[in-house]
């Protein structure tokens, strides 16, 4: 007896699906260096919302509808420019971003995800100093993070986050267990972006605890980390943020992503993820 096969989806329905998921979408483009590997970014025309980060106008100033600079010397160069320009995306600085801390009510009763031997607060040396310092990740801003935070607060359900490296630059070049310091970013040692060897020792720890208590505060809004798979399988760190997440952050190839872009519709419904929530 042969089993009936899945019944075929009519063509009506494809584009009803199509049309839904792309209102429900968002794409926040990350300045990492692993976005190369995409390259046209042109190609998220059409498929939903596009927020960019920063100097991202330099090489794509039609592309966004949103760009966050919350650094105030990032926000004035983009704010000249676009004035000078005439450009029609919308800059977002540090006072128009959430006010929201990243805390919630639940969180006095959490000590540590497991597996983590920090969270919010990060401690390590200080190398201009020499002296140890604590930092409450909860009250750092961040352009990235900020764009992921309101892409939430609008109501999207699928957040696709490109290039948020987290790792050094070349992290490919490295053994799974050892992760790059490199400074990683696609405008280093430009305007605007101090030349340094090595990435800020907390950043990635900032990002994480940023990104997972924003997928943990808006459980309906999925959020994909879109990069290599150096980039997600290489960090150590990231299944444990993962799994403390309202099983709604993942880690995916660029290549899933084009797959969406195909046909867009759930990507939990056809992604093979490099990482997910268990």
């Amino acid at each position: 007896m042969v089993k009936p096969g899945k019944p075929k989806i009519s063509e009506e329905e494809l584009q009803k699906t199509k049309i839904k998921t792309i209102s429900e979408t968002c794409f926040v483009i990350g300045n990492g260096e692993s976005r190369n590997i995409f390259k046209d970014l042109e190609r998220l025309k059409g498929f939903g919302a596009i927020y960019g980060c920063n100097a991202i106008y330099r090489d794509w100033p039609n592309l966004c509808e949103k760009i966050f600079a919350v650094n105030p010397p990032m926000y004035d160069e983009v704010y000249e420019e676009k004035q000078k320009h005439k450009y029609q995306f919308e800059l977002i600085g540090r006072e128009q971003v959430s006010n929201w801390n990243y805390i919630i009510p639940e969180d006095k009763d959490v000590k540590l995800p497991r597996g983590l031997q920090l969270y919010r607060y990060w401690i390590g040396g200080n190398n201009k100093t020499g002296q140890m310092r604590t930092l409450d990740l909860s009250k750092a801003k961040g352009s990235g993070c900020s764009a992921v935070l309101h892409a939430a607060e609008q109501g999207y359900k699928n957040i696709f986050c490109l290039a948020f490296d987290m790792l050094g630059a070349e992290q490919w070049r490295n053994v799974k267990e050892i992760a790059s310091r490199k400074q990683n970013n696609i405008y280093k040692d430009t305007k605007n972006y101090p030349t340094r060897m090595n990435m800020k020792a907390y950043l990635k720890y900032e990002w994480l605890y940023q990104l997972t208590q924003i997928s943990r505060k808006f459980p309906d809004s999925n959020i994909y980390l879109i990069n290599r798979k150096e980039y997600l399988k290489g960090n150590g760190l990231l299944p444990h943020y993962i799994k403390f997440s309202k099983k709604n952050l993942y880690g995916a190839h660029y290549a899933e992503l084009g797959k969406f872009l195909e046909q867009p519709r759930d990507p939990r419904s056809f992604f093979k993820f490099i990482l997910q929530p268990n």
